[in-house]
């Protein structure tokens, strides 16, 4: 009976390993210039957008993402925030959740 569940755990391992390059998206706060850091391999789309959220989901600031290139940074300065815990959600075009990142902002 153990052999038949190590075998089916394989075949589930195989078969969620992914098919394609791995592409990696990159969301963080950049507490020296104050800003939001945003860098992805398929570059920016314009009409996605940047929520910035605080704990009890009060959207306090919405940044639109303009045309940038694949590979390159893009910094959202967040001039307005005060000191505390904020979500970010990159929100498509569409209005499909791309991404959620938590972060702090302090002095």
């Amino acid at each position: 009976m153990k052999i038949k569940y190590i075998l089916l755990g394989a075949v589930f391992f195989l078969s969620a390993q992914p098919t394609g390059p791995e592409t990696k998206t990159i969301l963080h706060y950049d507490a020296t210039r104050h800003t939001l850091v945003l860098s992805t391999p398929e570059g920016g789309i314009p009409g996605d957008k940047i929520e910035i959220v605080d704990l009890i989901g009060r959207r306090v600031l919405q940044l639109s993402i303009s045309n940038f290139s694949p590979g390159e940074t893009l910094p959202l300065p967040l001039p307005t925030l005060p000191e505390g815990l904020y979500y970010a959600r990159w929100i498509t075009e569409s209005g499909k959740v791309r991404m959620v990142r938590r972060f702090a902002v302090y002095q």
